[in-house]
């Protein structure tokens, strides 16, 4: 008996021995198979490289220039003062023009709106100017404008609404379907939206104007950021002043550079000499605005031809949201070129200028300049009797080689920059092709003793990107 419990035993424990040891192995197999590289099967996922065919080129004019209270009992009736006189061109044929309904203007006179489709599937060149001249008792100057693409964000930097000020908001839908416009405020109080900023509806293929005062009521330093959806839209701003009852100047401005480290404001004109030791005699003002954080900028002021500031820089502590202007008090008669720049943090900038100190003037609002870094159009508008007509151009980091060659033919001009150096050349009114061997900014400016105005030329409409499609 005792024998078979021994044997049972042993038996047993030999079970639970190659039992154990099995389990050993069969974990250790596992283990290594896991360890082990499968074997792997890809495929490419099936796919193509096309480049989307660009949308149509537009380019929309601000349209003529506007006068309120006109009418006895109508001080918010908005009527035409003088009509626009365009100009316009194509390097690659004749664009369409066509009009878009003046929703707030009590006449049919709406503003201009050129368009072309693309050709061999590249985006058309295309550029517009327009210009106005007012002679009336109680609006008088001479004012130009690019005509501009649609966008869904603009940034006017212009105008005021302190007493002699009447300014305009023009906003112009050249789309099929209706826009729905907020437009923020920064002044004195930072940025602020008001009621007659918010949802604003622009209808489709019409143009609607906002007076400035309703919106920035007591502003002096008024910078307006424009956001649109549904369909973008052009911003532009008139301004006029009046001095003791006088009219003395009327100016259109369209949107400024969006906010960067540096801007670059080209052309700036001043055909008087500021007199210092007259009090608001500067006959330039540069306006910034730091609209996302504090920052500390320089503005420097250097005179066309010239590699040194016309003024010791100025330094400007911004406030975050608050806009600033600065007078540049003793500046001779001449073109000069301001430069804004910040340690990091973007700004929005623009400049004021004036023709003359007294007597009959005029005045201009010049925004800043975007880089050029391929070739672009522009449009140079009819100037008025002894005005000079010039387009302005910055080199940037690097020397370039500039040619201006008539679109409808002709002589080119052609200027040699080092880097950073300015330059000019007088040219009639028409169509001009600017071509650079390294990236520059540039303006188109008018000036005499009795009018002056200028604008910065834009760049071409880029072509699409090629995008990946996947299935």
């Amino acid at each position: 008996m005792t024998e078979r419990r021994t044997l049972r035993t042993i038996l047993t424990s030999a079970r639970v021995l190659i039992g154990a040891a099995v389990a050993v192995v069969l974990v250790a197999a596992v283990a290594v198979a896991v360890a082990a590289p499968l074997p792997t099967f890809a495929r490419s996922a099936v796919s193509i490289v096309e480049t989307p065919t660009p949308s149509e080129t537009v380019a929309v004019c601000a349209g003529p220039l506007l006068a309120t209270g006109r009418t006895s009992g109508a001080a918010s009736e908005i009527t035409v003062a003088a009509d626009a006189d365009l100009r316009y061109g194509s390097a690659e044929g004749e664009p369409a023009q066509e009009g878009l309904r003046a929703a707030s203007v009590d006449d049919s006179s709406g503003p201009s709106v050129l368009r072309m489709s693309p050709i061999d599937r590249e985006a058309a060149s295309l550029a517009g100017a327009q210009a106005s001249t007012a002679t009336a008792e109680d609006l008088i100057g001479f004012a130009a404008s690019a005509c501009e693409a649609p966008r869904f964000e603009s940034w006017l930097a212009a105008g005021a609404t302190s007493t002699g000020a009447s300014d305009l908001v023009v906003l112009s839908n050249p789309g099929d379907v209706a826009a729905t416009v907020q437009i923020g405020v920064y002044g004195q109080a930072g940025l602020t939206t008001p009621p007659g900023g918010d949802d604003v509806i622009v209808p489709a293929r019409a143009q609607i104007v906002l007076s400035l005062a309703g919106l920035a009521l007591g502003e002096f330093t008024p910078v307006l950021r424009v956001q649109a959806s549904g369909a973008p839209v052009t911003a532009h701003l008139q301004a006029s002043r009046t001095v003791t009852l006088e009219p003395v100047g009327v100016d259109v401005t369209g949107a400024t550079v969006a906010p960067a480290t540096r801007q670059v404001i080209a052309g700036i004109v001043t055909p008087s000499a500021a007199d210092p030791a007259i009090e608001g005699s500067s006959t330039v003002r540069v306006r910034v605005l730091a609209p996302s954080a504090a920052a500390r900028a320089t503005v420097t002021v250097t005179a066309q031809g010239s590699s040194s500031p016309a003024v010791a820089p100025a330094e400007l502590d911004l406030a975050e949201g608050v806009p600033l202007d600065i007078d540049l008090a003793g500046l001779p008669a001449g073109s000069y070129t301001v430069d804004v720049e910040t340690e990091g943090v973007p700004v929005i900038a623009s400049a004021w200028t004036s023709s003359a100190l007294g007597g009959e003037r005029d005045f201009a609002w010049i925004a800043a300049a975007p880089m050029l870094e391929q070739p672009a159009l522009l449009a140079v508008a009819e100037a008025p009797a002894g005005a000079a007509t010039a387009v302005h151009v910055v080199a940037g980091s690097e020397a370039a080689e500039v040619v201006l060659t008539p679109v409808n033919g002709g002589e080119a001009r052609t200027l040699s920059l080092t880097a950073d150096e300015a330059g000019a050349v007088a040219v009639p009114a028409g169509s001009w092709r600017i071509e650079a061997t390294a990236p520059v900014h540039a303006a188109v400016s008018y000036a005499s003793p009795t009018a002056v105005a200028g604008y910065p030329v834009q760049p071409g409409q880029g072509a699409a990107a090629a995008v990946r499609v996947v299935p």
